[in-house]
């Protein structure tokens, strides 16, 4: 089902990472869900789709296009977060040699 809104979308992106990601609840946890909302409200306004809809290109699209003026310490951590996201739907295996470096800026 797909989002109605940015908002929708960012509790469908809340509710696929309820149970997966592991550490400290008020640190680790806290990061990654703040990353993994601003991830799904991207998605959201440029291609209306909630996570449970992604498809490569949208989540290499965000990577190069919303990651660029990042520090490349934040880049990394954005990417870490789309792997976390991207093996929770169960696809970061399928998609993972064609993002190998999405997040690096090109040299």
């Amino acid at each position: 089902m797909r989002p109605a809104n940015i908002g929708q979308a960012q509790r469908h992106m809340a509710h696929l990472l309820e149970s997966k990601v592991t550490g400290r609840r008020s640190t680790r946890v806290r990061e990654r869900a703040i990353r993994a909302s601003t991830i799904a409200e991207s998605l959201y306004r440029e291609f209306q789709v909630g996570p449970y809809q992604y498809r490569l290109h949208q989540v290499q699209w965000y990577l190069k296009n919303n990651t660029q003026a990042l520090k490349s310490a934040s880049q990394y951590r954005h990417w870490l977060t789309v792997r976390e996201v991207l093996m929770a739907l169960g696809r970061f295996d399928k998609w993972a040699s064609q993002l190998e470096g999405a997040w690096q800026k090109p040299k």
